[in-house]
């Protein structure tokens, strides 16, 4: 990202990294989905955008293969150091990792694939990023590119909903406070609805399109633990921007014994996945 992108509002803490691995995990399947199903293949040389901990690189690795292989690049040289060590401790040796800018770094010849997941929301502009990732890619190569389409005017990600006149779920202020956030340090929190235009205005035609979120309910969803560790991230921002935040300390645990008790279904937000071949 340059320097007139949004903030990164998570932050670039051991914290945040640990809460990206967090993330992956809730995600992955989903996202594996997504991936295989735009052509993301074996043998594949892959470009893995906004990689972090390393976790979407990961997941690219196993797809590709050991006749594949995967160029991780961000700006977090933290995370990335994460990345680097989890690679050795999984033993892969098809994933490399690079610290740059990825619009603007030299890298090594052009890719069959630019992939990445949740990154062009943090763009200024996501059809110029767009379309200089795709600059990396060979003409009939795949740009699969996952967000999330975070609406501030839902209201709603539970079920069933509180009856008038009592206190909203948990779960809802919680997803409530982080879009606003979000909104308030200028992130595109409509990146998934963006995505066919984004696509367009970056020359790639008009993407195949796929929607899909995590939904869970009882003790055991790791949703609960997620949505917490991310207001956690952006606590600071948000009390800047005095964002009404429910008090952190045991906001996972508080949210999962409500759900429990009032026997609710919670959901994310929608991963939307736009890909596209390019001409």
């Amino acid at each position: 990202m340059s320097a007139t992108d949004p903030t990164y509002a998570l932050g670039r803490t051991a914290d945040e990294h640990q809460r990206l691995q967090q993330q992956a995990a809730l995600f992955r399947p989903i996202t594996d989905r997504f991936f295989r199903g735009a052509g993301l293949a074996p043998g594949m040389r892959v470009l893995d955008v906004g990689s972090g901990a390393g976790d979407v690189a990961f997941l690219a690795a196993a797809i590709v293969g050991p006749t594949g292989s995967v160029v991780g690049v961000d700006m977090d040289e933290g995370a990335l150091a994460t990345a680097r060590a989890r690679a050795q401790l999984l033993g892969l040796t098809n994933v490399t990792f690079l610290a740059g800018d990825v619009r603007t770094m030299a890298l090594d010849g052009h890719f069959d694939a630019a992939i990445g997941r949740l990154v062009l929301l943090y763009l200024v502009n996501p059809a110029e990023g767009l379309a200089a990732i795709a600059a990396r890619v060979r003409s009939g190569g795949l740009v699969a590119f996952h967000e999330m389409d975070m609406d501030p005017d839902v209201r709603l990600r539970s079920y069933p909903a509180a009856e008038e006149g009592a206190a909203d779920a948990l779960w809802n202020h919680t997803g409530r406070a982080i879009i606003q956030t979000f909104v308030c340090a200028g992130v595109h929190v409509r990146m998934g609805r963006m995505l066919l235009r984004t696509f367009e205005q970056a020359g790639l035609g008009g993407p195949a399109l796929v929607e899909e979120c995590s939904v869970g309910g009882g003790s055991l969803y790791a949703g609960y633990a997620y949505l917490a560790n991310t207001l956690r991230s952006l606590a600071p921002l948000a009390g800047k921007f005095g964002v009404d935040l429910p008090p952190l300390d045991g906001l996972a645990e508080r949210m999962r014994d409500e759900a429990v008790a009032g026997r609710l279904i919670v959901w994310t937000p929608p991963l939307v996945g736009a890909s596209a071949v390019k001409p």
